[in-house]
């Protein structure tokens, strides 16, 4: 690896650590603090990445992306696809309530800037493990599911007042993705 990659990768871990401390508040984030931290000047920082948002989206895609892959959910092994699927993805909406401001740059960085395999993708194909046939189909759904979970916890704030259904409370929360799930993959409990 090459001096500027390693600086470059320094920058990176870094600012996840710093991230990672503040909670994910990046209001508490600097250019310079981060620069003091790896020791080097804050023009380097802005040449590698252009902007603090820029270097807190690249390290937010890191910090999901190693999440999904070592999520393992907690599933009860006699449930059917569709309440697997409602188990797992109550499941993520608790992370992503539990951590909103990475989740809030991760969901939005893959939406302006789109990639074959960004976190939103990965989640779908990790949702799509819980069905026995993955075909087309079942792909599409899921990744219709997925956009809705995301649009719900993006306008989680309002969809207290505008649905009834409060993202901060937990048993409101699963009785939306139930209702989702149910609606999209059938099942019994409607």
């Amino acid at each position: 690896m090459g001096k500027a990659l390693q600086i470059k990768e320094k920058i990176i871990e870094a600012t996840i650590k710093l991230l990672q401390q503040s909670s994910g508040n990046i209001e508490n984030i600097t250019i310079r603090g981060i620069a003091e931290t790896v020791g080097v000047g804050t023009g380097l920082i802005n040449y590698h990445f252009g902007s603090k948002e820029k270097l807190i989206e690249v390290c937010v895609q890191r910090i999901i992306g190693n999440v999904i892959s070592v999520f393992n959910p907690r599933l009860h092994e006699n449930l059917n696809e569709t309440d697997k699927l409602k188990e797992v993805a109550c499941q993520v909406m608790d992370f992503l309530i539990s951590n909103p401001e990475i989740s809030k740059i991760s969901i939005l960085g893959d939406m302006i800037t789109p990639m074959i395999m960004d976190n939103t993708m990965r989640t779908v194909m990790g949702f799509c493990k819980v069905f026995i046939s993955d075909g087309q189909d079942t792909k599409l759904l899921v990744y219709a599911f997925t956009l809705i979970l995301q649009g719900a916890f993006l306008r989680k704030d309002i969809t207290g007042e505008s649905l009834g259904f409060d993202f901060n409370q937990k048993q409101d929360r699963d009785k939306f993705i139930q209702f989702v799930v149910y609606r999209i993959f059938g099942g019994d409990r409607l």
